[in-house]
């Protein structure tokens, strides 16, 4: 007796085992245009589905490069400080978009780049004059802000320059536009996304920083969580996959990121 086998059934059945046996993990983020993006606050502009969301270019790095070594990532937003105090506690797997700097080293693994960014001193237009580089101790002098719990906020004090702190970029074009506040240190595509929004770019001036090259995100993943050296790798492994394919490539464009010359 001949077996007839329905084979879009057997397909079926197949893809549903390979779904269920995918290994599922939890990143966490804020909300930080272009790299991260809440869809319940700004809708993606394309039709993609996000379960979680969640959308920008380092989310869409990290799940397709997640994707292509069988795992599923899911990102939750958190308050950064909450995100690094968690990470060191070994209470979540990593936080999403890290900068490798040396304060995280002692709790954290870096992955290899994810995206990239420059750091700037925001000021009202021409307010350091034409220059457009200027030395870090230049900040002696100015009432300077910076975001809570991000990279800008070690470097300043390493550096012993004083700085009051704020909890979003919008709040921080405000303070420099409106409260005799001087400069806003910060990442450069994000504010220029914010900017752009609020239609206050051609307001502004932007200044690199002499000596300051921080430019790398990715995945910051705690030392203390379990299984985080072989999600680093598996990470590691999936970034270079899309590499080779020159899908990051597409994702950068996508989203307005320009990746410096020595990109890895």
């Amino acid at each position: 007796m001949k077996h007839r086998f329905n084979l879009p059934i057997i397909a079926l059945m197949l893809l549903t085992y390979v779904q269920a046996r995918a290994e599922n993990i939890e990143l966490y983020n804020i909300y930080f245009p272009p790299y991260a993006i809440d869809s319940r606050v700004l809708q993606s502009p394309s039709e993609q589905e996000n379960p979680d969301g969640m959308y920008g270019v380092d989310i869409e790095v990290i799940r397709e490069a997640y994707k292509s070594q069988g795992i599923n990532v899911t990102f939750k937003l958190r308050p950064w400080k909450r995100i690094m105090r968690d990470v060191e506690a070994g209470l979540i797997l990593g936080g999403v978009s890290c900068r490798p700097i040396t304060s995280r080293a002692s709790f954290s693994y870096f992955s290899d780049p994810v995206s990239y960014s420059s750091m700037v001193l925001a000021t009202t237009k021409d307010y350091l004059g034409a220059q457009p580089q200027q030395p870090l101790n230049a900040l002696l002098h100015h009432k300077t802000i910076t975001m809570a719990g991000w990279a800008q906020e070690a470097i300043l004090t390493d550096h012993g320059i004083s700085y009051s702190v704020v909890n979003g970029i919008s709040q921080g074009v405000s303070l420099v536009l409106h409260r005799n506040q001087d400069i806003f240190m910060t990442d450069k595509e994000s504010l220029v996304y914010v900017l752009d929004k609020l239609d206050v770019r051609d307001q502004f001036s932007l200044y690199t920083i002499e000596n300051i090259d921080y430019k790398q995100y990715g995945v910051c993943f705690s030392k203390k969580y379990p299984d985080s050296k072989r999600l680093l790798q598996s990470l590691n492994q999936g970034l270079q996959v899309l590499k080779e394919t020159g899908r990051t490539q597409a994702l950068y464009q996508k989203y307005g990121i320009v990746a410096p010359t020595t990109t890895p």
